[in-house]
């Protein structure tokens, strides 16, 4: 597949920004990385770039983070979600390079606003945590993740099932989605047949991403997040109703 940027620096520019949101927000919420970064990028870019772009600047930037996230996160839900986000990976693949540019902006931005929704309202799943449903819950997410970029959000409402402390779920999210977003980054490239092209985005993009991530992570320690979640998704939901107007009007 090929891939070219049509208008040079200044649409780096405009990716650079949406770099710099979605490095915050894995600093400081450990999810809503891609969630927030791929749909902006789909107003520049097809989202089979954009998908691959932002899951390998978002894995990049979290290997800071992996260390302190291994002997934090609560692995013991994490496993089977794991295995089951990896053995998903190449249907989420399949959806991502087989349905056109359009119909994945529509299914972003509808997964968008469904994410921003569930989590608004403050909704979690309350019963029990077996391994059969941590491993669908892995399922899913790995599909959708891989096809829309937008996997994390079922996982931190299922982890948040029971209690689980916002630290111990910051770092289980990291841990998955480093892992998951590597694996998910070579079955793209490799299906997608991506070349050398993609590189010089990937390489002025990761400094914003990795500069914010560092923003976000001091910040967490230092304020409550209750009122800038609540904003992140009402922004997110602007995002996605925005991206599906744009997308209808283009293909009327």
């Amino acid at each position: 597949m090929e891939f070219s940027l049509d208008h040079g620096a200044g649409e780096i520019a405009i990716l650079m920004c949406f770099a710099a949101i979605g490095g915050f927000m894995r600093g400081f919420a450990g999810f809503g990385t891609t969630l927030s970064m791929v749909p902006l990028f789909t107003f520049v870019i097809e989202p089979a770039p954009a998908v691959l772009i932002g899951m390998s600047i978002d894995a990049m930037s979290t290997i800071p983070l992996v260390p302190r996230a291994v002997k934090e996160a609560d692995w013991k839900p994490v496993a089977p979600i794991l295995i089951g986000g990896l053995l998903a990976t190449p249907i989420g693949v399949y959806i991502l390079l087989v349905f056109s540019a359009d119909s994945m902006r529509i299914a972003i931005a509808s997964m968008v606003i469904i994410s921003a929704l569930m989590m608004l309202s403050g909704w979690s799943y309350q019963g029990r945590k077996p391994f059969s449903l941590s491993f669908f819950v892995g399922l899913l997410s790995g599909t959708a993740g891989t096809a829309t970029s937008v996997g994390g959000p079922p996982i931190a409402l299922y982890l948040l099932a029971g209690g689980t402390p916002a630290k111990a779920m910051r770092a289980s999210l990291n841990c998955f989605s480093f892992i998951k977003q590597s694996f998910s980054v070579l079955i793209i490239v490799l299906a997608g047949g991506f070349g050398l092209e993609i590189v010089p985005p990937i390489v002025f993009l990761l400094p914003a991403m990795l500069g914010f991530t560092w923003v976000g992570t001091r910040i967490f320690w230092c304020v409550s997040d209750t009122g800038f979640r609540k904003f992140l998704f009402y922004f997110l939901i602007t995002v996605g109703i925005a991206l599906m107007v744009r997308t209808f009007y283009a293909m009327s």
